[in-house]
């Protein structure tokens, strides 16, 4: 008698979605009414990665974040950004 994996069933808007290449400056999920969870980032750690990683200054991390990050729209599932600069 051989044993089956259980079947399951990934339902996309229950899905957490994750950025890959950012994942230290992950702080966890936002629970929302009525909506899945969402992951949410630190900003001053996604730009201090920004910076080492690609060797950006301030600014072109800055802007990394905005156009390669904040303007991303993947519905319900979209990341947040924590503003936790000083």
């Amino acid at each position: 008698m051989s044993k089956s994996k259980p079947k399951t069933n990934e339902d996309a808007e229950s899905t957490l979605l994750l950025y890959a290449g950012i994942e230290d400056a992950f702080i966890g999920t936002i629970d929302r009414y009525g909506s899945p969870p969402i992951a949410c980032y630190s900003k001053e750690i996604t730009i201090s990665l920004l910076k080492k990683n690609f060797n950006l200054s301030q600014k072109e991390a800055e802007e990394k974040l905005e156009y390669e990050y904040l303007q991303n729209n993947f519905g319900e599932a979209t990341p947040c950004f924590l503003d936790d600069r000083s």
